[in-house]
């Protein structure tokens, strides 16, 4: 599905997300989320060939293709902060680096993700519900808070911790770790370095920003996100 080009501000960040068509699940087993997760740093700069297009050349027309299209802050399309993928959604916390980064951004990584997930399960059709929804975020405090509710789905969804036992270190499909472990998800999801840096000195620290994000485990952090009813 393509994407309608909007205006993001350089200036500002935005809480980006979108969710199966009627709610349904666009990952269904650890495979889809690799795939998705590895597309997210894959898009994040611009790109001459699809995703699927390149994960089927072989090492050395990788290596070419990597060559004649270096990976640089010029064709940075987003700074990413903060990720989360869900059973039915996904969301971003990023920041602009480029002219339309954004949609460009959103729209690629989940074209690939559809056309992967159809060929896989041998459906056609729509696999997102539409265009994706972005919040600009204009406070210190509202970032904040925006990525401990993205950090705290896993625990809050029915779906990922129906019994609420979740060890929130645990989930392996978000960058919670790499807020207070300075974990890298094997996939090779990067965050923003100087953005997630200047995060954490903001929250306090990674210990702070973890009593911050986890003494509200189990309580409403939604700021209005929640009643677009996700899940």
């Amino acid at each position: 599905m393509s994407t309608e080009l909007r205006y993001f501000d350089k200036r500002f960040c935005y809480h980006v997300y979108n969710c199966g068509v009627e709610k349904r699940n666009i990952f269904s087993e650890s495979s889809d989320y690799y795939h998705f997760l590895k597309a997210t740093n894959y898009y994040q700069n611009d790109q001459n060939i699809s995703f699927n297009d390149y994960e089927s050349l072989d090492n050395e027309s990788r290596k070419i293709h990597l060559m004649k299209n270096p990976l640089s802050n010029d064709s940075l399309r987003v700074k990413i902060i903060a990720y989360c993928l869900m059973p039915n959604h996904f969301h971003f916390l990023i920041r602009p680096n480029s002219e339309n980064g954004v949609s460009s951004f959103i729209s690629e990584l989940s074209n690939s993700h559809a056309k992967y997930f159809n060929i896989k399960n041998e459906r056609i059709g729509h696999l997102f519900r539409g265009a994706f929804k972005a919040k600009e975020i204009r406070s210190e405090e509202s970032l904040l808070q925006v990525s401990r509710y993205i950090h705290l789905n896993p625990y809050n969804s029915s779906k990922t911790n129906p019994k609420k036992e979740l060890d929130l270190e645990e989930y392996p499909y978000f960058s919670y770790n790499s807020w207070i472990n300075n974990v890298l998800h094997p996939t090779g999801v990067k965050l923003d370095n100087s953005e997630l840096k200047r995060w954490l000195e903001i929250a306090g620290g990674k210990e702070r920003y973890k009593i911050f994000v986890e003494s509200m485990i189990g309580k409403r952090v939604d700021l209005e996100i929640g009643s677009l009813a996700l899940e």
